[in-house]
């Protein structure tokens, strides 16, 4: 296979990320403030121990969580890859622990009418012009409400991303009004087919068919299994390829059969009854990893 098999999912309706233990980040990890006129928003970098850093890539926690906890949740697989590869992962926090996916009503809970697309913008060009980090390899990936925010930046302002790979979430309906039109961007999603608290169709189907379309994919798309390599944790993941798309973009689902409301490969502090199951065929981040590294932005 010339790319790591993909599946893609999307998925966020504002319940995600369960309630984050408030622990600090891991060692090597580093807790800093973006201030933004008055406001101060708060974030956790890891770069990678390579000189030259030559990638940048945004994590986003689900609801109730914060960039230290969504660290964890991802077993530190993106440090790892940083160290190895030599790139820069940031990890903000969401104030009120919620991103303004766009999911809500202007006078929902906290979080809401925040400016999340004009901080992530912001902090964006910060930590690139501080590590030297070129426009076409900044990447993004989220977990349920983070993914929702994912879509969200990418539909806002296409000339921040090269790349994204929302998890468990979907695309909100304001956002996507945004995002009918524009720039190719290669899309990798992922989403259990049986998650309880972002339900696969509904949350799948829009945003897909909405990226395939924003990007000319040919159809019907290439299916493939990825190989059942755990055949315990009670999922079977299928790839549903669309190729073809315009200026070399394409969007990818994994289709976790049988997975619930997890981040694969990560950890999960919930019992399989309450988020469902996590497949452990492959970790997330790897898979994202090796999707974002082909996909450079001109």
């Amino acid at each position: 296979m010339r790319r790591l098999e993909r599946a893609a999912v999307v998925s966020t309706v504002l319940i995600a990320a369960f309630g984050a233990c408030r622990q600090g980040p891991p060692p090597g990890a580093k807790a800093r403030i973006l201030v933004l006129g008055d406001v101060e928003r708060t974030y956790v970098v890891y770069a990678g121990r390579a000189a030259k850093k030559t990638a940048l890539v945004l994590v986003l926690h689900g609801l109730g969580g914060n960039g230290a906890a969504i660290e964890r949740r991802t077993k530190r697989t993106f440090d790892a890859l940083a160290d190895r590869e030599g790139f820069v992962v940031i990890y903000p926090d969401a104030v009120g622990n919620r991103w303004n996916d766009g999911w809500v009503e202007p006078d929902g809970p906290p979080g809401e009418g925040v400016d999340d697309v004009g901080f992530l913008s912001e902090l964006i060009d910060s930590v690139s012009k501080e590590y030297g980090i070129d426009a076409g390899h900044v990447y993004a990936t989220g977990f349920s409400n983070g993914a929702g925010m994912v879509h969200r930046l990418a539909c806002e302002r296409e000339n921040k991303l090269a790349a994204i790979a929302p998890v468990s979430g979907g695309l909100p309906h304001r956002a996507a009004e945004r995002c009918k039109s524009g720039r190719a961007i290669p899309v990798l999603i992922m989403h259990g087919t049986n998650d309880p608290i972002v339900p696969y169709e509904a949350s799948v189907r829009d945003p897909l068919s909405s990226w395939t379309t924003r990007d000319a994919c040919q159809m019907p798309p290439e299916i493939t299994y990825l190989p059942d390599t755990d055949p315990s944790d009670g999922t079977r993941t299928r790839v549903d390829h669309y190729p073809g798309c315009k200026d070399g973009s394409e969007v990818v689902l994994y289709a976790i059969e049988g997975g619930g409301h997890t981040w694969p490969g990560g950890e999960t502090w919930k019992t399989h009854w309450q988020v469902g199951y996590t497949s452990r065929d492959f970790d997330a981040a790897v898979v994202i990893w090796d999707f974002f590294k082909q996909h450079a932005s001109q």
